[in-house]
């Protein structure tokens, strides 16, 4: 019996080691690949973007169908999915999501929000790109991360 729970023990620290490794690393990471690693696999999890108000209803489903932790804990696991797999709306967003989503500058972001008052709504990526003073190379980094609804 007690050989079984040392490899139980095991086997769940192996699994959050390979799902950890899985995750960018920043704060948050070991409570997700804990949390989250331990019902399903995280490319599962992980395999659509929500923007922050999109991941605070995944995780409270999770919550509600049995996935353990603290509220702190689901409060870093939302900040962090927000951070490394969230979108934000451009046409929308204010300058500091902008900031925390994109990995942008201060600067950056206000020439989109400048530009966006001044232009209107952005179309597409390569109308976003034209922005003076916006990385055009860095949006195409991360265009993942970037809708236009």
């Amino acid at each position: 019996m007690i050989t079984l729970r040392a490899d139980a023990i095991s086997l769940l620290l192996a699994t959050c080691s390979i799902a950890q490794d899985q995750l960018p690393e920043g704060p948050g990471q070991k409570i997700v690949a804990a949390v989250c690693g331990a019902c399903h696999d995280l490319d599962t999890a992980l395999g659509m973007r929500h923007d922050k108000p999109g991941w605070t209803a995944v995780v409270d489903v999770m919550a509600k169908r049995g996935a353990q932790a603290t509220d702190e804990q689901f409060a870093a696991i939302v900040e962090y999915l927000a951070k490394y797999f969230g979108v934000v709306n451009v046409n929308t967003a204010a300058g500091k999501e902008l900031e925390e989503v994109l990995e942008i500058s201060s600067s950056e972001s206000a020439a989109i929000v400048r530009y966006r008052a001044d232009h209107g709504d952005f179309q597409d990526l390569e109308n976003l790109k034209k922005v003076p003073g916006a990385n055009a190379k860095l949006l195409e980094e991360r265009k993942d991360r970037i809708v236009f609804k």
